[in-house]
């Protein structure tokens, strides 16, 4: 088969499935966007981009935000120059390609109309939801206050600045929302009009950094541009980017809808793509989500592992007297978590294929360590003064627990040890095998697509057959006096269908409730016994000789006289890397944040199966003869999905005794201990309060019943089949040419 017929299969069945959208218009979009139907100009435009024999190999860049991407490309293409600058949200996190050019050029693409509009609308929503929560938090505060005051006048101007900051705070975690509030303020506060940005879009330079200086102005945080960039194009006539495209992706869960298609649509034609996640939150629930969806419905085959910071992880448990043993067990406890990770989602979604198989059996080999921080400090070692704080802070820690292999006075040595760890040639190496494959790669690669593609293609052929065929039964049981009397009949038994429904509905929704409640608590514990573990291998102590007066007269003269009354006395005193500290407690509220997140959205799709399962014979059981199975079964489904699902949000700020940095000594190594237990030791009752919170709120938002909504989507879809019982012999007919062109759609 070639791709052209599978290309005009799609074309065929879009067309007939457009002009009949009338029929079945939101069973089939909901078909195509769980499935992965493509738009026949999409799948033609991947298959010929991979049948182009002189193409570029395209080599997608994978990863959450400050998962080091920005770091590894620096080093691989930039020689550890930092020139592209690191995201520190999703909508700061531009879409980028980079490929060889004759000259150091970016081409940027602005956000259109239609997508300035989409995130006007969530900001609105995030202001509506934060203009909610602030009076919330302020009755709140009000009750609490007057509980205390004991009649006394309350400061109203300072609750309502401390509702508000607490407001914010919380919210700032929907991360989705909170962004694109964030960004439309930037694009309103910019003062620039979007109709004249094209004339800005093309950036020339005369060397690397002079473009990152200039790109700076539309993808750096603070950029005069930034706010409206959406997908940024680099040239440069770099050796390092002969024949090859790399695509740094801002993520799999985009904000911006358009954006996030684009990047589907680019990592589609990948021949490889590196799944960047940091070493010490290796492959959470959110790499895993992103590696499922591109092998499943992408068909990408080459996937590589790359452990990223692994800097980081040198410290506490894995500490070991010689670096290379050091780096050597930590790599053996990933590729111990990402055979067992990727086992187990294998095992869940068999429908990956065989790519999981490959990476399982080989895991050892392709997964590569790396820290582009470690590759920028020996690229620019004789350069301290240009070292940032994040460069020096981890020179200081490497030079302090491996101080036989991290020295300014062993220059070469340190060299050594600073390449081992960022581990770029390793990298280099094996894109070197991958551009060696490339023909077998992309060989496989449209073999395998194409089977994907039409095996959805099938599924949904199957669908229009099926659904017109269904339509066309009813259509021929029916009479508009018998549909009448289940109008009636309906009505009537609105009452016993509450009986039913509802409960069977209060018991379902709070069963979801406890068991989530639940579900969410024993997660949240398991990772914070992780980080209580993980902080304490942060502390340690030092040996220091110190000198000690000695009592009496004597000795007073003596120091006196000639420096004698004296006693040398070996001490031990703590010590603390405070930002591991830190880095560990961060990495708890981003895990905690992605891990309960991820079980919100599971449970819920749990919810939807268990609601259909339970709730259709109780219908059928009261409908009795009224009963049609299609009809109630479209019926639950549009009404379950209208059920609203929320998002988990954990906004817990760090307190300014935790915000030192550096190897703490001594006194400030013990306050700031403390201060970390005290913190640590509040996150699970903090943890826990949130959890019982957003279970309030999701058992506030759920309806209390379900029975008169089902009631109205049955009423709606009766009244729809009687205007085509009016019309029979020409909706039959209709519906029965639209199943037989259907059925003569072949490849």
């Amino acid at each position: 088969m070639d791709y052209q017929s599978l290309v005009a299969f799609s074309e065929s069945l879009h067309t007939l499935a457009g002009s009949n959208q009338d029929l079945f218009e939101r069973e089939i979009e909901q078909f195509k966007r769980m499935n992965g139907i493509d738009q026949p100009q999409q799948l033609a435009q991947a298959c010929q981009t991979l049948q182009d024999q002189n193409r570029l190999m395209n080599i997608g860049i994978v990863g959450r935000v400050k998962a080091g991407k920005s770091s590894l490309l620096n080093a691989l293409i930039f020689d550890g120059e930092p020139i592209l600058p690191k995201a520190a949200t999703p909508m700061t996190a531009a879409l980028t390609t980079i490929t060889w050019g004759e000259v150091f050029q970016a081409k940027v693409e602005f956000y259109s109309e239609t997508d300035i509009a989409a995130i006007s609308s969530k900001s609105g929503q995030f202001e509506r939801r934060l203009a909610t929560r602030k009076l919330e938090c302020l009755e709140e505060l009000v009750k609490r206050r007057n509980a205390q005051a004991n009649g006394a006048p309350l400061d109203m101007a300072q609750l309502t600045l401390m509702a508000d900051k607490k407001a914010l705070s919380e919210l700032q975690r929907e991360e989705g929302l909170f962004a694109a509030y964030d960004q439309y303020q930037r694009m309103k506060k910019s003062g620039l009009d979007a109709a004249t940005l094209h004339l800005h879009s093309e950036i020339r330079a005369g060397n690397p950094k002079e473009l990152a200086d200039r790109l700076h102005n539309y993808v750096g945080a603070n950029g005069t541009y930034m706010p409206f960039t959406k997908t940024v194009h680099v040239a440069m006539p770099l050796e390092a980017l002969r024949d090859i495209c790399i695509i740094d992706t801002p993520g799999m869960n985009d904000p911006v809808q358009s954006r996030e298609e684009r990047t589907v649509e680019l990592l589609k034609t990948c021949d490889v793509v590196f799944i960047v996640s940091p070493a010490g939150q290796f492959l959470n629930e959110q790499d895993l989500e992103v590696m499922g969806r591109i092998t499943q419905k992408e068909g990408i085959q080459e996937l590589i592992l790359v452990a990223s910071q692994i800097d980081t992880q040198l410290y506490g448990s894995e500490k070991r007297a010689r670096l290379s043993d050091a780096v050597e067990a930590i790599r053996a406890q990933l590729s111990a978590r990402a055979q067992s990770t990727l086992t187990d989602l294998k095992l869940s979604s068999p429908e990956v294929g065989s790519v999981f198989d490959n990476l399982i059996g080989s895991v050892h080999r392709n997964l590569l360590h790396s820290s582009g921080l470690c590759h920028s400090l020996n690229r620019r070692f004789d350069s301290h003064e240009t070292w940032d704080s994040n460069e020096q802070v981890t020179w200081e820690n490497l030079s302090t627990d491996y101080p036989d292999y991290f020295t300014r006075d062993n220059q070469a040595l340190s060299l050594s040890s600073l390449d081992s760890l960022a581990n770029i040639d390793a990298i280099n190496v094996m894109l070197a095998q991958v551009r060696e494959k490339k023909a077998e790669i992309t060989r496989e690669k449209i073999a395998n697509l194409m089977v994907r593609k039409q095996k959805n293609l099938e599924a949904f052929k199957a669908l229009i057959i099926n659904l017109a065929r269904n339509q066309v039964v009813q259509i021929k049981n029916a009479n508009v006096d018998q549909l009448d009397e289940q109008l009636a009949s309906l009505e009537s038994k609105r009452l016993d269908l509450s009986l039913e429904l509802d409960v069977s509905f209060k018991y379902t929704m709070t069963d979801y409730r406890q068991k989530l409640r639940d579900d969410m608590r024993k997660k949240a514990a398991q990772l914070l016994r992780e980080t209580q573990s993980t902080v304490k291998e942060a502390e340690g102590s030092f040996s220091e000789t110190i000198t000690v007066d000695n009592d009496g007269v004597g000795s007073w003269i003596a120091r006196k006289l000639w420096g004698g009354g004296t006693t040398e006395k070996t001490v031990v005193r703590a010590k603390i890397i405070s930002s591991q500290v830190i880095s560990t407690i961060n990495e708890f509220m981003n895990d905690i944040q992605d891990e309960l997140g991820s079980k919100v959205e599971s449970s819920h799709r749990g919810l939807n199966e268990e609601l259909a399962r339970t709730l259709t014979p109780k219908i059928r059981e009261v409908l009795e003869h009224d009963a049609n199975g299609q009809m109630i079964k479209l019926a639950i489904l549009s009404i379950i999905q209208s059920i609203p699902d929320d998002d988990f949000d954990l906004s817990i700020p760090l307190p300014d005794s935790l915000k030192s940095n550096g190897t703490l000594k001594g006194y400030e190594a013990e306050r700031f201990k403390d201060a970390a237990d005290d913190f640590i030791g509040s996150l699970g009752n903090k943890v826990k309060s949130k959890i019982s919170s957003f279970i309030n709120d999701v058992e506030r938002k759920a309806p209390s019943t379900i029975s008169d909504s089902f009631v109205d989507e049955i009423q709606r879809r009766i009244n729809v089949l009687k205007d085509q019982v009016d019309n029979a012999a020409q909706n039959i007919d209709r519906l029965e040419r639209l199943a037989r062109k259907a059925e003569g759609v072949t490849l």
